[in-house]
């Protein structure tokens, strides 16, 4: 449901939102710029594969200082964080699977 300006909770809602369709936005954006460099060399599996370990391990500690901010009451930043790295994972494990089955 979306925010209705007459529920003043909702309204916290709203940037929180916000940050996770900009964070989901930003982290797509910067998976195209980093797919299309790894695919624009001869060497386009091995530049996907370390790619893709690139993505997990950064995932891993933008999930973790999600939590930290989650934790720290900070959740507009944690919303943002949270949403980062979705579509880069989504979209990497796809690259894999066409690029090695």
């Amino acid at each position: 449901m979306l925010p209705r300006s007459r529920r003043p909770h909702d309204q916290l809602l709203r940037p929180t939102l916000i940050a996770g369709i900009g964070g989901l936005v930003l982290g797509h954006v910067l998976w195209l710029i980093g797919i299309s460099i790894a695919t624009s060399g001869p060497r386009v599996s091995f530049w996907v594969l370390i790619l893709a370990a690139v993505i997990a391990v950064a995932a891993i500690a933008v999930g973790l200082l999600a939590w930290w901010m989650q934790q720290r009451k900070r959740v507009v930043l944690a919303a943002f964080l949270a949403c980062l790295p979705i579509s880069p994972v989504i979209f990497t494990l796809i690259v894999l699977g066409v690029t090695y089955l």
